[in-house]
């Protein structure tokens, strides 16, 4: 996972750069409530106590791979806006969609893996 968290802390470095060069501002407030609500789900009842729930870690897993998924669309609309739009630079689009696509096949993988895992242990 630890690369996985790296490649995603490079995909948002990206995205501020992409929002910088368009002119778009960063709204801060939406970057709070973000983490207010990831904090927030943390606490939810799952009836432990002590310790997480085996289904917790599959359930983190489908929540990132969500958010990949949204990612890579949001990719591919600035893909298809980069070759009318100078501002963009379509190879750095490229590489940042083939990137997503690989890490929606590597959370994939290790959701099944989870899935089997879950269930034995429940």
């Amino acid at each position: 996972m630890a690369p996985l968290a790296g490649e995603i802390a490079e995909d948002r470095a990206s995205l501020l750069e992409i929002m910088r060069r368009l002119d778009i501002p960063v709204r801060h407030y939406k970057v709070y409530a973000g983490q207010v609500a990831e904090r927030v789900a943390r606490l939810k009842s799952n009836g432990r106590l002590v310790r997480r729930s085996p289904l917790s870690p599959l359930l983190e897993l489908e929540a990132l791979r969500l958010g990949v998924e949204g990612k890579t669309a949001g990719w591919q609309a600035l893909r298809e806006l980069a070759d009318r739009e100078e501002r963009l630079d379509a190879h750095l689009l490229d590489d940042l969609l083939e990137r997503a696509r690989r890490q929606q096949s590597t959370l994939e993988e290790l959701r099944r893996r989870q899935v089997t895992a879950a269930l034995q242990e429940t």
